[in-house]
């Protein structure tokens, strides 16, 4: 036996180092069991605005469900198009998943309603598959959008000339209105988001 260990104490040694190694790798990437909680950042701000269907929608009319909420234009010509699109295939993972319309919802409201009416936002809608049972486009004065935009952290810069200037992001709200996160830059993935979203709803 003492033979036995001094030729192979090598290949016991590295075989018991590697499920050491196997294990903690393990316990990293699955979080020892535990799911990755979204965190409460902070109360949403409340607030009501008017679908393109003419129906008011705010913070409280849509509470027990998770609610993204995105401030685009419909003539933004880089980031809103690229967002609207990466949501356009969030939505697909929570129908797959039966749970868009019934405990998730999103909400996108125009920083520009003179352009943006409730005809050309359907047109908007359509252009990117959106179901209106659970994606709502909303509509409200320039004033009164931009202020619900500033609430969330959401600066709106207008050159009278058209443009505007915004801060380009997708705030997750759950269903008691508290913001659990906000996605930016390389957040805007629609596997994290929709991730996210699931989990909230799957409790």
């Amino acid at each position: 036996m003492d033979g036995f260990w001094r030729k192979h104490w090598y290949k016991a040694v590295m075989a018991a180092v590697s499920v050491v190694l196997l294990g903690a790798i393990a316990f990293v990437y699955w979080g020892g069991g535990q799911k990755n909680e979204l965190p409460v950042m902070k109360e949403a701000s409340g607030f009501e605005l008017t679908g393109i269907d003419g129906n008011a929608v705010s913070l409280e009319n849509t509470e027990g469900k998770a609610r993204i909420l995105y401030f685009f234009f419909a003539n933004c010509p880089d980031v809103c198009p690229t967002t609207t699109h990466m949501l356009s295939r969030v939505q697909e993972r929570l129908k797959e998943r039966g749970v868009f319309g019934t405990d998730a919802l999103f909400l996108q409201a125009t920083i520009d309603p003179q352009r943006d009416t409730p005809e050309s936002l359907k047109k908007y809608a359509d252009a990117y598959g959106a179901d209106l049972n659970g994606w709502k486009f909303l509509r409200g004065t320039e004033q009164q959008v931009h202020e619900v935009a500033q609430s969330y952290g959401i600066t709106v810069i207008d050159d009278n000339k058209g443009n505007f200037t915004h801060i380009n992001a997708v705030i997750l709200i759950d269903q008691d209105n508290q913001i659990r996160r906000t996605y930016q830059s390389d957040d805007l993935d629609e596997d994290l988001i929709a991730d996210d979203i699931l989990q909230l709803v799957n409790g």
